[in-house]
C-alpha cells in the first residue's frame, strides 16, 4: 500500500450535518467510490445518455442504465489497478470534457486513491505547476493534452509517476489504455469519511487555478442542498434532466451524490456547442436543465427556435456565477409550463452552494432595470449557511447595507488548497471563509453581489452594468466591463453575427449609467475563457488595455 503523502497530512476534518430539517431527503451516499453502484441499486431501468461515446470506451452505446455506467466504473477501476494505482495514490485526470472524467474519478476513489480532476483547457503554464503540486501523481490523459500542455518525455518523467493515455499512443514513456483492458476486477477500498476523497480546482480567472480538496463529509454537507425537497424546485425521479457542466468541476462531485439518490433520467452533455447535444435536448425535451451562466447566454438563440426545445422545462438551475436577467427571461419564455422556476445558486468550488434564490417570470419582467434583480443573489441556505460582509483591510464586520468582502460559514467548506495551504489560511477567519467577492448583506440577510474584489471599478458595479447593457442591447452576446486604473472603465462586447453596434443604440443604452469609455467590439470567441466559460478578465485587460491596472488588491483570489 502506498504511504499517506505529506501533502495530505495537514488538513482539518470538517463536520457534516445529516439533514437540513427532520423531513429532508439526504444523499444516499457521500463517497465517489460507490456513487454509481448506489445509483445502479436505486435507478432501475432509468438511463443516462451522453452526446458522444466515452473516450475510455469509444465503441460503447450513448445510452446506458445506471447499472451499465456502474459496470464501466468497475472496469476503469480494474484498468487503473493494473496500471499500479493503489490506496492514497493521487490520480490526475486531464482529458477532453466528458462524463468519463467523472467516471475515472469514481474509479480511482473506488481503489482508495485520491482523484484530481483537471480541466481540458489548461496551457503548459497552468498544467505543469498543478501537476507539480500533486507530488508525482498517476496521470490519465489523451494525446491532445500531451501536446497542448507541453508534456514531453522529460516533463512527464519529472512531474508524474506514470501516464495512461486513453486514446492510445506510440510513445514509449506512456501506457495505452488498450493495454490495460481485460484486467481482473479490483477489491474496492474506500477512504474514510473525513479523509481526503477528491481534488478539483477553481476556475482560474486570475491565474493558475487552486487545487481544492474535499472529503466525503464535506461533499455530503454540500450535496444536502441538491437532494433537498425544495417546494416546487426539487429534483424528482420522474424528471429528465439535461446537464451541461464541466465534468472536471467540483459541481459534478456533489451533483453525482444527489443524482445517485434520486436517479432521474439524465442527459450528460459534454459539448454545449455541438449539434448532437442540441439534438438530444430537442429529442428528449427535458423537464430540468442545469448549465453555466455563459452557456445559457450562448444558448439564447437556441431557446428561441420555433420548435421550442425547452417547452417541457419546469425548473432551470444555474450555479457558479450570477446569471443575466435577459437570459432568465428568455428561457422562462421558452417553456410552456405554467409556473416555471429558475433557481440561481451562488457557489464556489471551496464551499459549494452558498446563497440561492428562485425567480419566476414576474421576477424578471422589467427590462434594463437598475439594479437588475439577478444582482441580489438571494439568501444563505437556511439551516446550513451564514453570510456577512467585512472590511477588506481590517476583517471587521461592516453594518448591514454597506459594501464589504463577503464571508460565509457552512459545514461543507473544503479541507485545503493542495500545495498552497498558505493561500487557504489567508482566506479563513475562524469558521468564516472569505469568498473574494465584494457585496452587501442587507438587514434581512439578502446578499447583493457588487464585483469580484480584484475586478472592482470605482463608484459602480461591473456586474450591474453588464447585466443592464445586455438587457438593453438585444444584439449583444457578451458584455464585460474592465477596470482601467485611473481611466474610465472600458466596455468590451460582442454581437450576433458580429454585426456592428450602432453608436445611437449605445448612447441610448448608457444615457443614465456612470461614465464609460468607448466600447471595444470583438468576436465572441475572442474572449478568453476558463473551462467554466468565465471570462479571464485579467488576461482580457492585458490583451486590450496595454498597461492598464486593476483597482482590487487580489489578495484572496
Amino acid at each position: 500500500m502506498t504511504t499517506k503523502p505529506d501533502f495530505l497530512t495537514n488538513y482539518a476534518p470538517t463536520w457534516g450535518r445529516r439533514r437540513l430539517t427532520p423531513f429532508s431527503r439526504v444523499p444516499a451516499t457521500a463517497r465517489l467510490g460507490d456513487v454509481w453502484q448506489t445509483a445502479a441499486e436505486r435507478g432501475g431501468s432509468r438511463t443516462v445518455t451522453v452526446d458522444r461515446a466515452p473516450d475510455i470506451d469509444p465503441s460503447s452505446p450513448l445510452v446506458r442504465t445506471y447499472a451499465g455506467w456502474a459496470e464501466l466504473v468497475d472496469d476503469a477501476a480494474a484498468w487503473l489497478y493494473e496500471a499500479g494505482v493503489r490506496e492514497w495514490d493521487r490520480v490526475a485526470i486531464m482529458k477532453s470534457n466528458h462524463l468519463d472524467v467523472a467516471l475515472l474519478a469514481c474509479a480511482a476513489a473506488r481503489l482508495g486513491a485520491v482523484p484530481a480532476q483537471l480541466a481540458w483547457t489548461h496551457p503548459p503554464e497552468f498544467a505543469m505547476p498543478m501537476l507539480a503540486r500533486l507530488q508525482q501523481p498517476f496521470l490519465v490523459t489523451d494525446q491532445v493534452r500531451l501536446l497542448q500542455c507541453g508534456l514531453d518525455e522529460h516533463a512527464l518523467s519529472t512531474l508524474v509517476k506514470r501516464t495512461i493515455v486513453v486514446d492510445g499512443s506510440d510513445r514509449t514513456d506512456v501506457v495505452s489504455l488498450d493495454d490495460l483492458r481485460g484486467a481482473a476486477r479490483a477489491t474496492p477500498k474506500l477512504r474514510g469519511l473525513d479523509e481526503p476523497m477528491v481534488i478539483t480546482h477553481t476556475s482560474g480567472t486570475t491565474g493558475v487555478p487552486k487545487l481544492v480538496m474535499h472529503s466525503a463529509t464535506t461533499a455530503h454537507a454540500l450535496s444536502l442542498v441538491e437532494a433537498e425537497r425544495w417546494p416546487g424546485a426539487a429534483l424528482q425521479a420522474e424528471d429528465t434532466m439535461a446537464l451541461a457542466d464541466p465534468f472536471c468541476h467540483q459541481r459534478l462531485s456533489t451533483g453525482m451524490l444527489a443524482m445517485a439518490t434520486i436517479t432521474p433520467t439524465m442527459l450528460m452533455l459534454s459539448d454545449p456547442q455541438s449539434d448532437q447535444a442540441l439534438k438530444l435536448i430537442r429529442d428528449h425535451k427535458p423537464t430540468v436543465v442545469e448549465t453555466l451562466p455563459n452557456i445559457y447566454l450562448y444558448w439564447e438563440q437556441f431557446a428561441k427556435e420555433a420548435s421550442r426545445p425547452f417547452r417541457n422545462v419546469r425548473l432551470y438551475v444555474n450555479s457558479f456565477d450570477a446569471i443575466h436577467t435577459r437570459t432568465i427571461r428568455t428561457f422562462l419564455d421558452a417553456t410552456d409550463h405554467k409556473k416555471p422556476i429558475w433557481v440561481q445558486s451562488w457557489s464556489q468550488s471551496e464551499a459549494g452552494a452558498m446563497v440561492i434564490r428562485p425567480y419566476t417570470r414576474k421576477s424578471v419582467a422589467k427590462r434594463g432595470h437598475r439594479p437588475p434583480p439577478t444582482q441580489v443573489l438571494g439568501w444563505p441556505i437556511p439551516g446550513l449557511c451564514k453570510a456577512r460582509a467585512v472590511d477588506p483591510e481590517t476583517g471587521e464586520k461592516v453594518p448591514a447595507g454597506q459594501v464589504g468582502l463577503i464571508e460565509i460559514k457552512q459545514p461543507g467548506r473544503c479541507l485545503a488548497y493542495v500545495g498552497e495551504q498558505d493561500r487557504h489560511e489567508l482566506k479563513t477567519n475562524g469558521f468564516w471563509w472569505n469568498t473574494g467577492d465584494l457585496g452587501v448583506v442587507s438587514k434581512f440577510g439578502a446578499v447583493r453581489l457588487v464585483d469580484r474584489e480584484i475586478d472592482r471599478i470605482p463608484g459602480a458595479s461591473a456586474i450591474e452594468l453588464e447585466d443592464v447593457l445586455l438587457d438593453r442591447l438585444p444584439l449583444t452576446t457578451e458584455v464585460v466591463i474592465l477596470p482601467s486604473g485611473g481611466q474610465l472603465p472600458v466596455p468590451v462586447l460582442s454581437t450576433q453575427d458580429d454585426e456592428p453596434l450602432a453608436k445611437a443604440d449605445w448612447a441610448r443604452a448608457t444615457a443614465d449609467l456612470p461614465a464609460l469609455a468607448d466600447p471595444i467590439q470583438i468576436k465572441w470567441d475572442e474572449f478568453p475563457r476558463t473551462a467554466t466559460w468565465k471570462i479571464r478578465r485579467v488576461q482580457l485587460r492585458e490583451q486590450l488595455l496595454d498597461g492598464a491596472s486593476a483597482l482590487g488588491i487580489g489578495r484572496w483570489t
